[in-house]
């Protein structure tokens, strides 16, 4: 909706939730997609993450009481996941809507139809037809297909795009040298990247989930949380995400450290405890500093700014062959940028609330999708349990794969 009053799409914020109020999508599932753990994992961040940006509705065609295996979904039948993550398994044949199709199948609809195939090493987006995922397939290309087929039906629904849908899209994952997993992690930023790193994780087998991590994040959940983020819900609105995301992981048998802080390296060097860091905070002085960080891999990812940015997703690994701090040299240029307020959205949010500085708030904040932080949750995962990296640089536009 940001996006929408960003590019004056709009005339207002009602306006905008109108406008996303019509947009709705179908799930297709075949039968048997459990055993893929890529089709599984593909399933189920589109059941997570479909309802948060259609807002007009998600269908699912499928093996309804066919049972999830992965995380906490396992053991409950697939209707049960759909309806906890509010998706309709009620389908008016007679409707034509954008479909996305996991497994077998072929177009039901004149309009958009994709069908999503996993791979070994990533995950094929074909228009008309689908086809069967292979059974090694991992979670991280599921994860990642799901967010590159939802940002397809996402550019041809709300752009018009028209290319969308209508070519076939193939990705291939991080090169992976060796496999291993360090069960000891430390995580700086739950925001949705991080959040979607954590839900790619440990959708894995238990044997490639993490058994010990450490949460560092001074934030609360709030209503754009739920919107852009993958493991928190509405009756989480004012909690701390620590809390929150712990609760999560303790689930699953994985003990956690709270550490609800705003980390701060201009203190001076530290030396992590634990042999993996990920860290998902969007925050200039912090990346600048990483280089602080001793006695572990650091990785890093950001996403784009801005409606030409937000699909653009950039990562990177330390120690490597640059520093951090010439990585980032230069001024923030968002703690000096002029906030924009005069679209008409944002005139009529002023005028509404009389409130100059809340609405220069709003105008300034990032523009964020579940979907485009799905794929690169999932690239970071695939960086975290390769056992050695060829490159410490990578980037990506889901926009453009």
């Amino acid at each position: 909706m940001k996006l929408a009053m960003d590019e004056g799409r709009v005339q207002s914020y009602q306006e905008a939730i109108a406008l996303f109020a019509s947009f709705r999508l179908r799930l297709q599932v075949s039968p048997g997609f459990t055993a893929s753990p890529g089709a599984e994992a593909a399933v189920l961040t589109l059941l997570r993450a479909a309802p948060k940006t259609f807002l007009g509705g998600v269908e699912l065609v499928g093996p309804h009481d066919e049972p999830c295996t992965l995380a906490w979904f396992a053991g409950k039948p697939l209707s049960a996941v759909a309806a906890e993550c509010g998706v309709s398994t009620g389908v008016d044949p007679g409707v034509n809507l954008p479909t996305i199709c996991v497994g077998t199948g072929a177009a039901t609809t004149d309009g958009f139809w994709i069908g999503l195939r996993l791979r070994s090493d990533g995950f094929a987006l074909t228009p008309d037809t689908s086809f069967p995922s292979a059974p090694e397939s991992p979670v991280e290309a599921g994860v990642a297909a799901a967010g590159a087929a939802l940002n397809q039906a996402f550019q041809h629904i709300y752009r018009k795009a028209p290319q969308a849908g209508q070519r076939d899209v193939s990705f291939r994952l991080p090169t992976q040298t060796g496999l291993f997993a360090l069960r000891n992690q430390w995580i700086i930023g739950l925001g949705h990247l991080g959040q979607a790193y954590l839900w790619t994780t440990m959708l894995q087998s238990p044997e490639l989930r993490p058994s010990s991590v450490r949460l560092t994040d001074d934030d609360k959940v709030s209503r754009s949380s739920v919107s852009t983020c993958l493991l928190v819900n509405s009756g989480d609105i004012g909690r701390q995400k620590v809390e929150v995301v712990a609760e999560r992981l303790e689930a699953l048998g994985v003990a956690v450290q709270r550490d609800p802080v705003r980390l701060d390296l201009n203190a001076g060097s530290l030396t992590s405890t634990h042999p993996l860091c990920i860290v998902a905070v969007d925050n200039l002085a912090l990346r600048r500093s990483l280089d602080r960080v001793h006695e572990a891999r650091v990785l890093e990812a950001g996403i784009g700014d801005g409606s030409d940015g937000f699909t653009r997703v950039q990562a990177h690994a330390f120690p490597g062959a640059r520093l951090a701090r010439d990585i980032w040299a230069g001024e923030d240029l968002k703690a000096s940028r002029v906030v924009d307020i005069s679209k008409p959205a944002y005139r009529s949010l002023l005028e509404e609330s009389g409130d100059e500085c809340g609405t220069t708030l709003v105008a300034g904040r990032s523009i964020a999708t579940p979907f485009v932080g799905a794929f690169a949750g999932a690239v970071l995962a695939r960086l975290s349990t390769s056992g050695e990296l060829c490159e410490h640089a990578w980037n990506f536009d889901v926009s453009a794969l």
